[in-house]
């Protein structure tokens, strides 16, 4: 299989699990418990006598993914507490020579995922590591009270006596390729935390890899600054849109990623509109679950999967290999996703007994509830404005899925324009970025706004509005901190739309966080007089950089009053 091959199953596949298991379940405190205790590395390293998971069953754990619908698995095979959980000759710490257990369950895990049909990937930690003297997980940004050092600083204070390529030469490389090289053809190395590592160094690493297994996809983690296979967005982040390449959403089952005593799991429900939400932009949705140190995935999660894994057989020709609609807004019914003439809407609300959707070009020639009965529908062309009705009847309590057939060569309307509710949403990955600054760093990760710095720099979009008059509500959808909670606050901007300016100032006290990571800001209202196109400017006056965030913007959103 070529790697273009490879990506495109991986981009199918749509679904995997994520497992977080190692000498840190005995702790009963999640994967990161040697960092935040701060616990010795001698000390550490006893753990390993102790670790003994003879409940663990490789054929078992693969049918809980099979049966919730998953298509591949991707396991830590080593986590940052430096802990090997397969056999290597590069380090004594390992699962098969350190412990009583004295298995391998990377090898276990690969043999039942080709016994049952599933793909296999392995997370690594390649910078950031608690137990080697020569890792560096020294990082730019980070909590003030560590100076963003997320290594071991307890036992190694000394970051100049650390030597990262080092580290790379002779711990990451060698480990590798026995993870390339033992257990057959792997779906993915699912590197974590680039840290500081040099473009240089991710290359040496990528390289490495694909010189192993050509076909073996790597993830962005690797590092920032270089091309990878796919991008891998922060945990539980999801952009607001698709972002155009193959991408994954590591997200957890519960409050931990590995286990954790009395931890509080969520429920199938969240999972499927977590993983339609994913699909419908295009990306990967990947759940995690932190199995015990006996080895055995917890009731808790073992049950809300299985109810994913229900849902999937009635609708996972909604999910499966099924594409972004391209609309150009998020319905808030729901999702929309598509496959070939059809498109899916994954109706979310529960108490929604009819929906609408904007931007459909194609005849409709059916419309039918999956599981269900065909439903009915109406269509119709209003000047711009290609509606689309259909009846549902009584809300089931549960997330619905309507198949919505066309005639060939489906088309939907590729401006920015009203959606199912009127509203307008405008986001950074459409807009049209003017940073011609020779001091600009602008630019887009992960649908947000990052390097935002130079007040020169700004946003512009053209969108089409359907009726004249129209007034609206205007919102600036900002990012609240990232994943290092870190903000900048007091930027003075101006939007300009059609030439009329609205000033706001962006303040921690105005700008309310929402869900999501996201900030809102409301920024004044405006009445635009014709019907058609228009445009949206977003130009600073100036821009705070204290904390080094600058602005992080996800986008404009336009709403009717109410």
């Amino acid at each position: 299989m070529r790697q273009s091959a490879n990506l495109e199953w991986f981009r199918q596949a749509r679904f995997g699990m994520f497992i977080h298991w190692g000498i840190f379940s005995l702790l009963e405190a999640g994967e990161w418990v040697m960092y935040q205790r701060q616990i010795p590395v001698k000390e550490y390293e006893k753990l390993a006598e102790r670790f003994n998971p003879v409940a663990f069953d490789a054929d078992e754990w693969v049918s809980i993914a099979k049966r919730a619908g998953m298509k591949y698995i991707v396991i830590t095979a080593k986590h940052h507490d430096g802990f090997s959980m397969f056999k290597t000759d590069v380090s004594g710490f390992n699962v098969v020579d350190a412990t009583p257990f004295g298995r391998d369950p990377m090898r276990e895990l690969c043999e039942a995922c080709r016994r049952q049909g599933l793909r296999l990937g392995f997370y690594y930690s390649h910078v950031r590591e608690w137990r080697h003297p020569m890792a560096q997980s020294f990082e730019v940004q980070g909590r003030p009270d560590r100076l963003g050092n997320y290594g071991n600083f307890w036992d190694y204070p000394n970051e100049n006596c650390k030597n990262l390529q080092k580290y790379i030469d002779e711990f990451d490389l060698p480990q590798l390729r026995e993870l390339l090289t033992q257990y057959g053809d792997i779906l993915t190395i699912w590197f974590d935390t680039p840290s500081m590592i040099s473009p240089a160094q991710g290359e040496q690493i990528r390289d490495y890899v694909h010189a192993i297994q050509p076909d073996c996809l790597v993830n962005s983690r690797l590092s920032d600054d270089i091309e990878t296979d796919y991008r891998t967005m922060g945990d539980c982040e999801v952009p607001s849109c698709g972002a155009g390449m193959a991408w994954d959403t590591p997200m957890t089952s519960s409050e931990s990623w590995g286990y954790k005593a009395n931890d509080k799991y969520r429920t199938a429900n969240e999972f499927i509109r977590e993983l339609s939400d994913i699909a419908s932009k295009g990306g990967n949705y990947l759940l995690n679950v932190g199995p015990d140190a006996r080895g055995v995935i917890p009731e808790a999660a073992r049950a809300e999967l299985a109810k994913v894994g229900k849902w999937l057989e009635v609708n996972g020709e909604a999910i499966f290999g099924t594409g972004p609609a391209q609309l150009r807004y998020t319905p808030k019914w729901g999702y929309v996703t598509r496959r070939d003439n059809v498109l899916y809407a994954i109706v979310s609300d529960e108490s929604a007994r009819s929906i609408r959707l904007t931007g459909l070009m194609s005849e409709v020639t059916s419309c039918r509830m999956l599981g269900g009965s065909a439903l009915r529908f109406t269509q119709r062309q209003t000047g711009d404005l290609h509606e689309l009705s259909i009846e549902l009847g009584q809300g089931a309590g549960d997330v619905r899925v309507v198949a919505i057939e066309c005639a060939a060569g489906l088309s939907v309307c590729g401006d920015i324009m009203p959606g199912d509710d009127d509203s307008i949403e405008m986001y950074c990955i459409d807009a049209a970025l003017h940073a011609d600054s020779p001091y600009s760093k602008l630019m887009l990760q992960n649908g947000a706004t990052r390097r935002w710095w130079d007040a020169r720099d700004w946003l512009e979009w053209s969108f089409i509005t359907t009726q004249p008059g129209a007034e609206y509500d205007v919102r600036l959808i900002l990012e609240a901190g990232g994943f290092w909670s870190l903000e900048d606050f007091g930027h003075e901007l101006e939007l300009l739309i059609d030439g009329e300016r609205l000033a706001v100032t962006v303040s921690e006290q105005a700008a309310v966080r929402g869900e999501k990571g996201r900030r809102y800001l409301d920024a004044g209202r405006v009445i635009l007089p014709k019907k058609g196109m228009h445009s949206l400017q977003v130009r600073p006056r100036s821009i705070c950089c204290r904390n080094m965030a600058g602005l992080t913007m996800f986008g404009v959103a336009l709403s009717r009053p109410r």
